[in-house]
């Protein structure tokens, strides 16, 4: 037998059987779901994170602004079809901002969009994505729960 090898222990305990077998199984899971969640809400963040407040774009300067719709417009186009165009969404928004106030949240403003008749179909597609998406994040909600109820159980059961 090499140095590095050991024996193997067979266990005959049903909680230690469990704990090898199933709980550290699902612990795993856990932990990685919540880190493919948590990767997917930061890219989110990174995409969108300058629309969450978008009364605050007058104090944006243009050339950063027009990135941001360059930026946005590449990760919403898939093969030839493309949510935004970001040159008309930029032309739309040099309007548009003068409509806003900076304590407008983006749902306000989406019904101030709406409103307008259609002038503005970037702003309201981009509105509409920016408050949709989040709708998803709610598995990495039961992503906690379960591991709550994993904690839980943990805690009851006698050590």
């Amino acid at each position: 037998m090499f140095s590095c090898e050991g024996d193997d222990d067979v266990v005959n305990d049903a909680e230690a059987i469990f704990r090898q077998e199933y709980f550290f199984y699902i612990v795993d899971q856990g932990i990685s779901s919540m880190e493919t969640r948590f990767k997917q809400l930061e890219s989110y963040k990174d995409d969108f994170s300058f629309l969450f407040r978008i009364g605050k774009l007058t104090n944006i300067a243009n050339t950063d602004l027009l990135k941001h719709y360059m930026d946005l417009q590449n990760r919403l186009t898939d093969g030839e079809s493309k949510d935004i165009d970001a040159l008309d969404l930029y032309a739309e928004l040099i309007i548009f901002r003068l409509h806003v106030t900076e304590n407008q949240t983006p749902l306000e403003v989406l019904s101030t969009v709406k409103n307008s008749n259609g002038s503005f179909p970037n702003i309201n597609v981009m509105l509409r994505i920016l408050l949709t998406i989040p709708v998803t994040s709610a598995s990495a909600e039961r992503s906690f729960s379960k591991l709550k109820i994993i904690k839980n159980y943990k805690k009851l059961s006698p050590q």
